[in-house]
């Protein structure tokens, strides 16, 4: 069964592919022309995703990307985040290289990195013999519980999957309410340690989402791990997550005000159009704080076109 896990992981798998691909497989990784940069084509694997019945869908990328040798190749690089063993997932890469190959006429490379709990259960191929005639498919994989005994390598490294196994792994050890404060402090102590090891700004900010998706916390609970984050955060003047916090409430604060204002106009002089709704919407704060005074006085809706004409430019 897909997991709320897949979200995340074609996130980070978008922002980070080259990271992607030399984390996990790095001898592909080194025979691809990175300078010559690679495209995501979702639409054309929508087309052949749309047409398969394989069974459920997944996490599922197709990336053009081109070769040391000047050659251009196609890669469909499949996550699949499940708890479960799935009798069918070797056919489906191959249904997905058989119709990608026959409908684009491109050369296509599989790589998928399994998520599940069954160290046991590695699909790398798919293989039928029928009177004589052989068919095999072999593909690369890689499976997360692997990592379990790796954990100096994930600490010592500073690809940003590192941190995006160790959070995956943590929030499978950490199920269940007796756990919650265990997954609070793993989940504290992968985001120091990224300070630590000096990620970048925009790395910070883009693997807090994926671990605060993976690793969600009961909302006390939460809210003390945000606590302690921006404290520790202001002790090195780090402000990555505090910032997005602040702009995340300033929005909050910024739409209740819009919604009260309207709340209160509409009591004024009654309902009002769609148009109208969307002008006071894309109003400035400032714009919407002054409306919200002036509309005391108004007695219809000639007002608030008036209002519009001297405060709103229009």
């Amino acid at each position: 069964m897909t997991t709320p896990l897949d979200s995340p992981w074609k996130q980070i798998l978008e922002s980070y592919f080259p990271q992607f691909m030399a984390f996990f497989f790095p001898e592909p990784y080194s025979q691809i022309d990175w300078n010559r940069g690679f495209e995501f084509l979702d639409g054309e694997l929508q087309q052949v995703t749309l047409e398969a019945e394989t069974g459920k869908r997944i996490t599922d990328k197709l990336v053009k990307v081109y070769l040391q040798n000047g050659e251009e190749r196609w890669i469909v690089a499949h996550i699949e985040i499940q708890n479960q063993k799935e009798a069918e997932f070797g056919e489906r890469v191959f249904v997905y290289y058989a119709r990608l190959r026959d409908k684009f006429k491109r050369e296509v490379a599989s790589f998928a990195v399994l998520g599940d709990t069954d160290a046991s259960w590695r699909p790398n191929s798919f293989v039928r013999e029928t009177l004589g005639f052989n068919l095999q498919v072999s593909f690369p994989i890689v499976k997360l519980v692997d990592y379990k005994r790796r954990k100096e390598e994930l600490a010592a490294s500073d690809n940003p999957f590192a941190v995006v196994v160790q959070a995956h792994l943590a929030a499978q050890a950490t199920k269940g309410k007796e756990s919650q404060q265990r997954r609070r402090k793993q989940k504290f102590a992968l985001m120091t340690m990224m300070y630590q090891r000096g990620y970048s700004r925009q790395e910070v900010v883009d693997l807090f989402r994926f671990i605060a998706w993976v690793m969600t916390l009961p909302p006390e609970l939460e809210e003390a791990f945000k606590k302690d984050l921006i404290a520790y955060e202001d002790e090195r003047n780090m402000p990555y997550i505090s910032n997005i916090e602040k702009e995340g409430e300033a929005r909050g604060e910024a739409r209740g005000k819009v919604e009260l204002v309207i709340k209160l106009l509409e009591r004024r002089i009654g309902k009002v159009s769609e148009e109208t709704l969307l002008r006071i919407k894309a109003l400035p704060i400032e714009q919407v704080e002054q409306l919200g005074e002036d509309l005391m006085d108004f007695t219809g809706s000639n007002d608030l076109a008036e209002w519009f004409q001297r405060f709103a430019g229009s």
